[in-house]
């Protein structure tokens, strides 16, 4: 057993007695472990608030190779990302974050470059304007999937080989775009829209996309198709409980938005 040191992103606890928790965190020097910080839940502890989900945090911890659980001997916060912390929506995007790195990332492999790839997403999240954080978030899976070795194709059809042209569509189960002839004579191969398709490529190639300017649905599309991406190559349907409560909150938004019918007759 050694003592050892990280930056960690804290992304998810949960309880473990009366008093402790079990943190997972994504680390800079270890990869994903899970930590057992004893008294945690003790009111005004100093340990169980740099063990907060979705802050970057120092943590010393006592590491146990080959053991599921390793134990917390100290942790200092070192970023609180404080609009993302104040603001529900803002909130919802970063646990969305959260939630797709612990169900893509596994084992203590450690990789600096995807915990600055977690960490600069949290900042855009906390610093972006509100109609952009779906780009952010978009921006985000992309480069989760880049880190995870399945960036998605672009430059060929994934089906022919061929040149894709200017109406390729992206097919998440593939992996790529897919040509206007192999959509023509492979009936049933499922696609995303056009728009989508051009928005995805485009972030993908590293261009600007402006989110809070496109089409509800093409920006849900967007979303969607991404997550089909990513589940895809974890070999299960993404569910996020973060993205089902940002479409609640969407909805409650148009129907205030929405005239009453009622007030209409």
């Amino acid at each position: 057993m050694a003592l050892v040191e990280s930056r960690a992103v804290v992304l998810r606890t949960y309880r473990l007695g009366e008093t402790s928790s079990i943190v997972v965190c994504y680390t800079d020097n270890f990869g994903k472990v899970r930590l057992v910080a004893k008294g945690a839940r003790k009111g005004g502890g100093r340990l169980g608030a740099a063990l907060e989900p979705l802050l970057v945090s120092g943590v010393v911890f006592y590491r146990r190779e080959g053991k599921d659980l390793s134990l917390v001997s100290q942790a200092e916060v070192e970023r609180e990302f404080p609009e993302l912390r104040r603001d529900v929506v803002r909130m919802a995007y970063g646990s969305a974050v959260a939630e797709l790195v612990d169900k893509l990332v596994s084992g203590e492999e450690p990789d600096p470059r995807l915990f600055g790839v977690i960490v600069g997403a949290l900042d855009e999240i906390d610093s972006a304007p509100e109609a952009e954080l779906d780009g952010a978030l978009w921006r985000f899976e992309l480069a989760l999937a880049r880190e995870l070795g399945y960036t998605p194709e672009f430059g060929r059809c994934v089906l022919c080989g061929n040149d894709p042209g200017g109406d390729a569509r992206f097919a998440p189960r593939h992996g790529g775009v897919v040509c206007d002839g192999c959509l023509a004579t492979r009936a049933g191969v499922p696609v995303a829209g056009a728009a989508a398709s051009a928005a995805i490529a485009a972030l993908a190639g590293g261009e600007g996309v402006a989110s809070g300017s496109l089409d509800a649905v093409v920006r849900d599309e967007i979303g969607d198709t991404l997550r089909d991406f990513l589940g895809e190559h974890a070999g299960r349907s993404l569910r996020l409980r973060s993205i089902d409560f940002l479409a609640q909150v969407r909805r409650m938004e148009r129907s205030e938005t929405e005239p009453d019918q009622h007030d209409e007759d």
